[in-house]
């Protein structure tokens, strides 16, 4: 019996020593001094068990040996540790509170790393607190270490004020020298302000292209998305949409959706390329299967119009209402101009107008006006159609004049019908030129002035308006036999005006190029 206990014994030392001699020899002495108590070796089990480089991996044994380490304040351990446990790695739940604390001792002990991490930890909020003025102080303690990235995002502070004074000074101070460092972001960002300009900086395209440039070459997506805008616009070149094609084609390849939003536009007008609306759909349906908003908008348009596509009516829905569900005002107002239509539909169309109209679109708010004046919600009519007339809307201006030359909905006032009709009229509004023709020629709420109203009688006639070429025609009569003036023809609303991006063919309008910040929040 003794010899049988004695002989597994000696099995189970010699499947140890087996065990300790499958580990590389490195590891073998790292353990070693592990075991012994020394932090840095503990650190380095710790490390090896996490990325499984020489053993097994095994979290939960990486989480060991950190916290052995970092229990003797050994920083990078500390760190590495606070990870895990924010992460919930390794460990049978998150522990975000004791994650900071670690994160927090690493930071102190002047852990660039630990630093960077812990200001994004303030800045984002999500962990703990938001907290601007903490998420400088880590940031700076990094730059000061000569981190870019930090250098990059203090900048961002700086240059909004966030955590501490405005300085747009130093926050270009800190981006030339993260740039000079080869940090990609920061030469982006520097370009970006050269481009738009800054306190104290003077809008200069050469080295705002030299910037993006040097990003560019390093694959930053926003620095070859900006190039390609740079050259479709001119910006200290000629225009040359071959060359912006080409920016964009880059981008996009990395899934920038803006970019390859923008190569749908470009084939879709002709830019750059041949016109090719066939691959406008398809550069925009590959942007819209990804949620692009103003993609989806743009390639239900072509579906409503049968333009690269077959004309499908469903599809166009389809798209528009991705878009509107994603927020983008045009998809909104062109998915609404279709409910609208349809009886069953109609309430919704209003909603969803309404929806656009509070992002403040004046076409959607003239338009939700006038639906609202034919089921005679005449008070609130009038807040949009107000609401979009200053914005120089000129449908809503239009209709606002009928309203107070006919007193529906407000006090009857002539005089303020032929402001709005003229406003309406000069920015090219048929229906407007013939109101306020009519105004004129019967000296109604201003000065009778026949010469004025047959000036405008024809700007709206030249623009094919029927009643306008009455008008017109009836006053020339009226001059020619020296008769009495005939009934008026005035008042007239812009009838069922449609939304201008539709009536225009398709709100297929280049893509709006986003606002980009001087720096973007640590990743």
């Amino acid at each position: 019996m003794n010899r049988l206990i004695l002989a597994l014994a000696c099995a189970g030392f010699l499947q140890l020593a087996h065990a300790a001699e499958a580990l590389p020899e490195w590891m073998r002495y790292y353990q070693m001094a592990a075991e012994r108590g020394d932090p840095e070796a503990q650190m380095k089990m710790g490390w090896a068990y996490e990325k499984g480089d020489g053993v097994e991996q095994d979290e939960k044994k990486a989480v060991d040996w950190y916290r052995r380490a970092a229990l003797q304040n050994e920083p990078t351990a500390q760190y590495n540790l606070a990870l895990l446990l924010i992460e919930g790695r390794g460990v049978a739940a998150k522990d975000p509170a004791t994650g900071i604390d670690f994160l927090t001792r690493a930071a102190a002990q002047n852990l660039t790393a630990a630093q960077s991490y812990l200001a994004a930890v303030y800045e984002r909020g999500e962990i703990v607190p938001k907290n601007d003025a903490e998420a400088v102080k880590w940031l700076t303690r990094a730059a000061n270490n000569g981190d870019a990235a930090a250098m990059n995002n203090l900048a961002l502070k700086y240059a909004q004020g966030e955590g501490v004074a405005r300085d747009p000074a130093q926050a270009v101070q800190l981006l030339r020298e993260a740039a000079e460092q080869g940090n990609a972001l920061a030469q982006a960002n520097l370009g970006t302000v050269y481009r738009e300009g800054l306190d104290g900086v003077v809008v200069d395209y050469a080295a705002a292209r030299e910037w993006f440039a040097r990003a560019a070459e390093q694959g930053n997506v926003a620095a070859q998305a900006k190039l390609g805008w740079m050259a479709l616009k001119g910006q200290g070149v000629p225009a040359d949409p071959a060359a912006a094609m080409k920016w964009f084609v880059q981008a996009a390849q990395q899934g920038d959706l803006d970019s390859q939003t923008q190569l749908g536009w470009m084939a879709e007008q002709g830019e750059g390329v041949p016109k090719n609306e066939a691959l406008a759909a398809q550069a925009y349906r590959q942007a819209a299967e990804k949620g692009h908003p103003v993609a989806a908008n743009n390639l239900g348009t072509l579906y409503r119009d049968g333009r690269g596509v077959p004309t499908d009516m469903t599809e166009a829905l389809r798209w528009y209402r991705v878009a509107a569900d994603a927020g983008d005002p045009m998809g909104q107002i062109n998915l609404a101009s279709l409910l609208e239509s349809n009886p069953a539909t109609f309430d919704e169309a209003l909603t969803v107008y309404r929806r656009a109209a509070e992002q403040n679109q004046p076409a959607a708010q003239s338009r939700l006006g006038w639906l609202l004046l034919e089921k005679h919600q005449d008070t609130e009519a009038v807040q949009w159609l107000t609401r979009a007339a200053d914005q120089n809307d000129a449908q809503a201006q239009n209709n606002l004049g009928v309203l107070y030359e006919s007193g529906r909905a407000v006090e009857k006032n002539p005089a303020t019908a032929a402001q709005w009709y003229r406003r309406a009229a000069e920015a090219g509004d048929a229906a407007a030129q013939n109101n306020l023709g009519a105004l004129l020629r019967d000296g109604h709420g201003v000065p009778q002035d026949l010469a004025q109203a047959s000036e405008w009688f024809k700007r709206a006639a030249d623009q094919g308006y029927a009643k306008a070429m009455l008008n017109l025609g009836a006053l020339m009569e009226q001059r020619a036999k020296a008769m009495p003036a005939a009934p008026t023809v005035s008042g007239v609303p812009a009838t069922a005006p449609k939304p201008s991006a539709p009536a225009q063919g398709g709100a297929t309008l280049p893509l709006n190029e986003p606002g980009a910040p001087v720096a973007q929040p640590l990743q």
